[in-house]
């Protein structure tokens, strides 16, 4: 079982490697093949064994081409979920519409390719009923919408994942988004890679629906937008059609939670998208951000009213801007990060610089910025570093950072070290 934002995510894993109940059945299915489903004749189709699993049974899909489209037929079980799983090679399902429509409870999808063909619409839809849904080690791509679209079920797992080239050149550029979801409660994604995008990597929920979204949890990800390299979808070469890697919409009660951890986000940069952010942070949200990495971007942290966040162990580097602060946000507690080749660390629009907790903060520059007090932070040169030309902030011998913090709350650095190591707290993102 996992636990997931202080609840039990149940998800029986261990039935991928253990025994089932007596009357699990492991339906087969190869290309091409005219058969009943069993081990030496399969089904020629993905959805003929979905139309056959029950609670419990296994879905085992052997390498191949499959053009069809997908739907779930029935729920599984905390503790029978249904499994559709690819092996021993490239499983790719295939169609020029939605590929996999999920609308049932206790599913777990492994190990498949799911190719939209740029259609106009999702390439996943997973719908509301679909509670305690595992999408592990799939791709994702080819999509004119969005490539995973979620409704609001509870208890989603994505993981190992690679989501891409979700394009939609209507209008010049027009949202199409790796993942989005609604009113979801307990979503966690991690180990996994999105890119290429026109909207948003992750958005959280364009329609602001009640009750709202809660308790997401982002870990080890990577966002990433490069300019294109040959002409995809309508978009040119050249292009970068992105918009932020997470973007948080959210209903006017309540207060959505979201965590993100050892994170990266880089390329987010482009004349097609105004005040463009890798972390776009905003509304009633409560955002944790840990060991967070972003650079080649031109703002790292957008953050606007009424949200709450909280950045520690962050390291930003290559940026236009830092954070940029508006619509009145209510507080920013930032500690122990890492400003490197910024040109220009805090941005404010239409906020107060009250909302600022600054501490242990070090900054590649000559002087602390303006929204920067306390004798905690530190405004050092490069050789405070090991190597800043290259991106490696973590500090040298000697640094001026070294010893030099105040304590807080952070009792881990970004690469796992405890703090304080020597007499007091460093400064920055690294405890050396």
């Amino acid at each position: 079982m996992l636990r997931v934002g202080g609840r039990l995510l149940l998800v029986t894993l261990c039935l991928l490697a253990g025994p089932r109940g007596v009357s699990a059945t492991e339906w087969f299915v190869a290309q091409d093949e005219t058969g009943s489903g069993t081990s030496s004749q399969p089904f020629g189709r993905i959805q003929q064994a979905l139309d056959a699993a029950r609670p419990g049974d296994v879905v085992t899909v052997r390498p191949g081409v499959y053009i069809e489209t997908l739907r779930t037929v029935r729920d599984g079980t905390a503790s029978a979920p249904i499994i559709v799983r690819g092996v021993g090679g490239e499983v790719i399902v295939t169609s020029r519409d939605t590929v996999l429509t999920i609308d049932h409870a206790h599913q777990l999808f492994e190990g498949l390719i799911f190719d939209a063909q740029y259609a106009a619409a999702d390439a996943v839809k997973v719908r509301s009923a679909a509670h305690y849904l595992v999408l592990r080690q799939l791709e994702v791509r080819r999509s004119t919408r969005d490539c995973i679209d979620i409704g609001s079920p509870h208890d989603v797992l994505i993981e190992r994942s690679l989501i891409h080239h979700c394009l939609n050149a209507a209008a010049g550029r027009t949202d199409a988004h790796a993942v989005v979801a609604g009113a979801i409660q307990n979503l966690t994604i991690r180990d996994s890679e999105f890119h290429t995008f026109s909207g948003d990597g992750l958005q959280l929920d364009p329609a602001r629906a009640a009750p709202g979204w809660d308790h997401v949890t982002i870990e080890r990800c990577l966002f990433w937008l490069d300019p294109l390299g040959e002409p995809e979808n309508g978009f040119a070469v050249g292009t970068v059609p992105g918009e932020n890697a997470i973007d948080t919409k959210t209903t006017t009660n309540g207060r959505g939670s979201i965590t993100i951890r050892d994170t990266v986000a880089r390329g987010f940069r482009s004349p097609l998208v105004r005040h463009m952010a890798a972390f776009n942070l905003k509304e009633r949200v409560h955002a944790v951000l840990d060991r967070v990495t972003v650079t080649d971007s031109e703002i790292a942290f957008r953050l606007r009213g009424p949200a709450l966040v909280d950045i520690q162990n962050a390291v930003v580097d290559r940026v236009d801007i830092g954070v940029r602060y508006e619509d009145n946000i209510e507080r920013i507690q930032l500690w122990n990060s890492t400003f490197g080749r910024v040109g220009r660390a805090f941005h404010e629009a239409e906020a107060s610089k009250d909302a600022f907790d600054t501490r242990n903060l070090l900054f590649l520059a000559p002087t602390l910025p303006e929204e920067v007090t306390g004798t905690s932070n530190l405004a050092v040169g490069a050789k405070a570093f090991r190597n800043a030309d290259e991106g490696d902030y973590r500090l040298a011998a000697g640094s001026p950072a070294i010893d030099a913090g105040q304590p807080v709350n952070v009792v881990l650095d970004r690469e796992g070290a405890r703090r304080p190591r020597g007499a007091a707290y460093d400064v920055g993102a690294y405890e050396r």
